[in-house]
């Protein structure tokens, strides 16, 4: 069941619905079919982190030998090729946000989790279509490929049909005389006033007897 049938479950409108979905997403708060999602991006988001930390400790490293080797044409060499490595490590770190996003966007729309890599590579290769993280951090354009892999391949996604939910109630069993006189006479003002309560025919028989 999606967190939409969910909520409509609970007798909200579609208005109240469409509230509550807006603002998760104004928050940036999101769901997925999968269980421990966090778990399963907590070592790219850290490896992401460490990253960045390492790439802004370079930078201040790259200009403080650039002013302190001024005039030493081999030490410059050296820096310059220090920048090409730093350059692409920058690249990797790109691709790596923008296949994360891409990852947990296709798990929020319902995408099964042992079909992530298949359906990154099918968009991959779509010469009409690159990814690219958006100021917001998200994939541009994700949500219209999503509906089109949805449409290719059903069944790399999770069900989306509404479920219809009975109520079913028990049928209330017949009260027996399971209470005899001698349970009666012992029991106390509360005991005898919940047996009235629940069954009176059976009450006024043990007061009578």
């Amino acid at each position: 069941m999606t967190l939409q049938e969910l909520l409509k479950a609970q007798n909200l409108t579609d208005e109240q619905v469409k509230g509550i979905l807006d603002a998760m997403k104004q928050n940036k708060i999101y769901t997925a079919s999968e269980e421990n999602l966090d778990v399963r991006y907590g070592k790219l988001k850290t490896d992401h982190d460490a990253m960045v930390a390492k790439d802004a400790e370079s930078q201040k490293l790259i200009a403080e030998l650039q002013k302190a080797t001024k005039g030493q044409e081999d030490v410059q060499t050296k820096i310059t090729e220090y920048e090409a490595t730093i350059q692409k490590q920058q690249e990797e770190l790109a691709e790596a946000k923008t296949e994360s996003a891409l990852k947990i966007g296709l798990l929020s729309a319902g995408a099964k989790a042992t079909d992530i890599d298949y359906l990154i590579y099918k968009m991959n290769h779509d010469s009409d279509w690159k990814p690219e993280l958006g100021e917001d951090g998200q994939v541009k354009g994700l949500d219209d490929k999503v509906k089109g892999l949805k449409t290719q391949f059903p069944s790399q996604f999770e069900s989306t049909s509404t479920k219809k939910i009975e109520e079913k109630k028990l049928e209330k069993p017949e009260q027996k005389d399971t209470v005899t006189k001698e349970d009666f006479n012992k029991m106390g003002y509360q005991a005898r006033n919940k047996l009235f309560n629940e069954n009176p025919e059976l009450y006024n028989k043990l007061m009578n007897d």
